[in-house]
């Protein structure tokens, strides 16, 4: 369900937003691949941010990311010769 809105959110900014599942759960690793050729792979997955205020309307943190503090995370760029092909298990 939360893919799915993320898609939509991404087709309003003219990006393609496509997830795929391994089918026998045996890959516990995060990763992000891009069509230009590069895999991201992430450590703690998209949870990097410490907790902060949510419920304060003044806090910038609330609308601006860059002012939220950050846990320590590692992100390694592989340059990838060859891209999977898309999945059948793809989300609409």
């Amino acid at each position: 369900e939360y893919f799915a809105k993320m898609a939509a959110s991404c087709q309003a900014a003219g990006l393609a937003f496509s997830w795929s599942f391994a089918e026998d759960n045996s890959i516990h690793a995060r990763h992000i691949v891009i069509d230009n050729g590069w895999k991201i792979l992430l450590d703690r997955g998209l949870d990097i941010f410490q907790r902060y205020e949510m419920n304060d309307a003044f806090s910038i943190a609330n609308r601006m990311q860059q002012f939220r503090p950050c846990k320590a995370f590692e992100a390694t760029f592989l340059r990838a010769d060859s891209l999977p092909a898309a999945g059948a298990e793809q989300g609409e």
